[in-house]
């Protein structure tokens, strides 16, 4: 019963969890960090040290963005695997 419980508890955070990706527009994100470290390969990227300091601080803060909605995901995914586990494991006697 508690196992149900956890199990509907988990799946009521399956769609807030999927909104924080679209509120944050983390698919943009992604496709910018793409961007910026194509522009880092440039050999000419470093050489306005004010512009290529703000695109670094840029990148830095969407891939924490990305980086912490991944960790989000990979928990409840965790979880959600763990609670599988327990109900697919044989009852102890």
């Amino acid at each position: 019963v508690e196992l149900d419980q956890f199990k509907v508890t988990l799946n009521a955070y399956r769609e807030p969890l999927q909104e924080v990706r679209i509120h944050f527009d983390l698919a943009n994100k992604e496709q910018r960090i793409q961007e910026l470290e194509r522009e880092m390969e440039d050999p000419g990227f470093w050489d306005d040290p004010v512009v290529s300091q703000k695109k670094m601080k840029e990148l830095k803060s969407m891939k924490d963005d990305v980086a912490t909605y991944a960790s989000l995901k990979t928990e409840f995914e965790d979880i959600e695997t763990l609670i599988c586990l327990l109900y697919t494991s044989p009852s102890p006697r």
